[in-house]
């Protein structure tokens, strides 16, 4: 959420003072103690994605600063909460009426604040994301469609050029477009053959048409280059013999418009085709069509993916849900947008903003559906560089704070149960002083490596919390399976054999844990978890180290 910039609009500094300590340290926060201010940072180059303004202020109050907000170009599209004390339903009313998404008076609870805000900003980016999206595939097909309609005018409102020749081509009577083609006048045509106005290039392709004609009575599309009068247009022509034999009848049409747009379509989809991530499918899910950007991204061929369904490239940690929702919303013909991470032919993984819709034919019955995506792997990893700790590619502190909240919370909601073990390396600054720093990270790292494996589980998390200390959230049936497997863990992490010659409970390097489980049926949270499994480890080392102390919460 530190994308975010956020503008506080409040005259009272105390106001101020409680919102930055709320809000300061996830978004990027402005502060205006004035309309007037409030309106000069909303236009300037740190627009706001969100307004927190206060009604009540001198000079300009917060109606007046939505009005000019809702009245100027650049701000009209940026949402404002009002956050004030005027708790009457006249005001309420008119807040609203001002363009407000929102309406809190104070005081507020903060976690209301916090979701609300959060919630806004976010429902801003994706209808930006979709926009852009649509805005961007509306783009191509205007694009496309407008190249299209320049075939039409073509078609529909071009004349044919018709000439009657003798068996050598010589003209022998010509129309007034079969005149304009050219650029010659009639007398001049009357002068001359068809062949004698033949592009040097295609002489002999035109010599063989006529050898054609004439043992089979007939030619359809030929394509040649005219030598015309001051141009030389690219034409196709029909010719059939006559039924005395004796003359030929050439039905022409000026195709240099076609051509060039023609090569102006195709310039269009190869573009597409190498720079836009799409693919089509029947409405059964099966391939039809892919984008050679597509093809690129995944390592998959055109011929690889051709009848196959999307499931090829399904990642196994991406839940049934989310595919399910997708599908039943495509199904009701409504178009999906959201990020979904998949794997390519070589295995690795890769994420995507996709957006599918629909595809209707002419006759508006539904025929499959289309997806265009957007390759966002690299801000995903820069998303996961950002909770990862760079030395044992374990999950950080800031991302533990997360995931215990989410987890806790889930296992109220689905009535299951949760460990969190602490464990602390044993005596490592004596360690880091026998062996030096440099061997002591090897070590944090190979212990990395352990938690790792002990939380392959779908719902296990691995964490360095700081330091030598290490945590891990996993599900346990009881509380005597929890036991057992942190026992294994400090056993596994034992065994590793890494010598520790200053370590009072053994020759090797050791890990003291302290371990709480929890189940629906208690109300511990997550700071009271923490504290409990701190207080936990702190007892393991004071009974010797090289231990563990487990704790059950009871109501």
């Amino acid at each position: 959420m530190k994308n975010f910039k956020i503008l506080l609009v409040d005259d009272e500094p105390s106001n101020i003072s409680i919102l930055m300590g709320i809000f300061g340290s996830d978004y990027e926060m402005y502060v205006a103690t004035d309309g007037k201010s409030a309106l000069e940072i909303a236009t300037s180059q740190n627009r706001p994605d969100l307004i927190l303004l206060d009604i009540s202020m001198p000079e300009m109050d917060g109606f007046e600063v939505a009005y000019h907000l809702k009245h100027t170009k650049y701000t009209s599209t940026i949402p404002f909460i009002f956050l004030t004390a005027k708790d009457d339903e006249e005001s309420m009313i008119r807040g609203f009426n001002e363009g407000a998404v929102d309406y809190l008076t104070k005081p507020f609870r903060k976690e209301e604040l916090l979701v609300r805000v959060k919630n806004h900003l976010l429902k801003q980016k994706l209808q930006n994301s979709l926009s852009e999206a649509m805005n961007n595939l509306q783009e191509k097909m205007k694009e496309l469609d407008q190249a299209e309609q320049e075939f039409e005018t073509i078609f529909n409102q071009s004349q044919n050029g018709i000439a009657l020749t003798d068996l050598e081509t010589n003209f022998l009577l010509v129309n007034n477009s079969y005149s304009r083609i050219t650029g010659f006048t009639k007398e001049e045509l009357l002068t001359r053959s068809c062949v004698e106005l033949t592009d040097i290039d295609d002489v002999e392709k035109s010599q063989e048409a006529i050898r054609t004609v004439m043992s089979n009575g007939y030619v359809e599309n030929l394509e040649k280059k005219c030598i015309a009068n001051n141009k030389s247009p690219n034409v196709n022509i029909s010719i059939s013999m006559m039924p005395d034999k004796q003359r030929l009848l050439l039905n022409t049409s000026d195709v240099t418009k076609l051509k060039i747009a023609e090569k102006k379509i195709a310039q269009y989809a190869h573009i597409m085709d190498k720079n836009i991530i799409s693919s089509s499918t029947d409405l059964d899910g099966n391939i039809i069509e892919v984008s050679e950007a597509f093809c690129k991204l995944t390592g998959y061929s055109r011929e690889e993916f051709l009848g196959e369904n999307h499931n090829m490239l399904k990642d196994i940690d991406t839940p049934e849900s989310t595919y399910k929702q997708m599908w039943d919303t495509i199904t009701q013909d409504i178009t999906w947008s959201g990020e979904v991470k998949n794997l390519k032919k070589d295995g690795s993984l890769y994420w995507v903003n996709a957006t599918i819709f629909p595809i209707f034919n002419d006759d508006n019955i539904k025929t499959g559906y289309m997806a265009i995506r957007q390759d966002i792997t690299d801000k995903k990893r820069i998303e996961e560089l950002s909770i990862t700790d760079a030395l044992t590619k374990l999950y950080n502190r800031r991302y533990f704070n997360e995931v215990l909240e989410k987890e806790l919370r889930r296992v109220q909601r689905d009535a299951t149960s949760i460990t969190f073990l602490m464990l602390d390396v044993d005596h490592f600054k004596l360690y880091n002083d026998t062996y030096g720093h440099q061997e002591g990270d090897i070590v944090l790292a190979k212990i990395g490596t352990v938690l790792s494996e002990f939380a392959n589980r779908a719902g296990d998390y691995a964490f360095r919390l700081g330091g030598e200390e290490f945590g891990l959230l996993y599900h346990s049936e009881d509380l005597q399976k929890a036991e057992e497997y942190a026992l294994h863990l400090a056993d596994t992490i034992t065994n590793l054999q890494i010598p520790h010659a200053n370590n009072s409970a053994s020759s090797f390097v050791t890990v003291s844990i302290g371990v709480v489980f929890k189940d629906s049926q208690n109300s511990l949270t997550s700071n009271e978890m923490y504290k409990i499994a701190d207080d936990c480890l702190y007892l393991a080392k004071e009974n010797g180290r090289n231990q563990i102390q487990i704790y059950k919460y009871d109501n």
